[in-house]
C-alpha cells in the first residue's frame, strides 16, 4: 500500500483504509528478509563476546561451539518468523466507521478477522505519533520516519499499534480526516509529532524533540 486513504464508497460506513492490497501472508513474506534476516545478523555480532568465552572459559571445542550457534540461529528463526506472522494476522487494516452519516460505531477490521463493532462511547482517544529523525548536518533532511496510530478505549486498553506507510502518509490530512469523521462524537483525536537528530557518534539518537496536536 503506497498511503492511507479514507473510503466513502459505502452509503452506510467509512473506512479509514490503513492497509490494503495485500493478504497478511504476503505482508508477511515482504516484512520476512528485513526484519528476521536483520535480527539475526544484530544477535550474530552481539554473540560474539558469549562464542570467546564458551571458547577461552569453558574450553569448549569448536565444532560444539559452532552446534550451539546453529542451534540458537534456528530458534531465533522461528521465534521471529513466528512473531512476524502472528503481528501480521493481528495488525489492523482498517477503521470502520458506522453510520456514515453520524458514526456511533467502530469495527477493528484484522488481517485475518474483523472484530465485533464497538460503541464510540468506549472509545476515549485516537492518535497520531509521527516520529522524524533528521540529518545531524545543516540541511536537517529527514533520514528516517515512523508513524503508529492508537486507538484508547475507556477501559484502558490499547487497541495494537498500527504503523502506517512513513513518507507517504500526509498525517496532517489523516487527522483531520478523522476529525471531521468523529465530529458528531466525543473521541478525542490528535496528532504527536516528534523531531529527533541522528548524530553519528550517538547512534541516531538524540537531538530536539517538538510535539503538537
Amino acid at each position: 500500500m503506497s498511503r492511507v486513504r479514507v473510503d466513502r464508497s459505502s452509503p452506510d460506513v467509512v473506512d479509514v483504509v490503513l492497509r490494503e492490497g495485500v493478504g497478511p501472508l504476503v505482508f508477511a513474506a515482504k516484512r520476512w528478509p528485513g526484519e528476521v534476516l536483520g535480527s539475526l545478523m544484530v544477535g550474530a555480532v552481539c554473540g560474539v563476546p558469549v562464542y570467546l568465552v564458551m571458547a577461552l572459559i569453558l574450553s569448549l571445542e569448536p565444532g560444539r561451539i559452532w552446534a550451539l550457534v546453529g542451534i540458537a540461529a534456528v530458534l531465533g528463526l522461528v521465534v521471529n518468523t513466528f512473531v512476524i506472522l502472528y503481528g501480521a494476522f493481528r495488525d489492523v487494516n482498517r477503521l470502520r466507521f458506522s453510520p456514515a452519516a453520524s458514526p456511533d460505531t467502530m469495527t477493528v477490521v484484522r488481517g485475518s478477522r474483523t472484530d465485533r463493532p464497538r460503541p464510540l462511547t468506549d472509545v476515549r482517544q485516537i492518535w497520531i505519533d509521527h516520529t522524524i529523525t533528521e540529518s545531524h548536518e545543516e540541511d536537517r533532511k529527514p533520514v528516517n520516519a515512523k508513524i503508529t496510530l492508537y486507538v484508547l478505549l475507556k477501559n484502558g486498553h490499547l487497541i495494537r499499534p498500527t504503523s502506517l506507510p512513513k513518507w507517504t502518509t500526509d498525517t496532517t490530512a489523516l487527522c483531520q480526516e478523522l476529525r471531521q469523521i468523529l465530529a458528531p462524537s466525543d473521541v478525542q483525536v490528535d496528532l504527536v509529532v516528534r523531531r529527533r537528530v541522528q548524530y553519528p557518534s550517538m547512534g541516531g539518537h538524540g537531538g530536539s524533540t517538538g510535539g503538537g496536536s
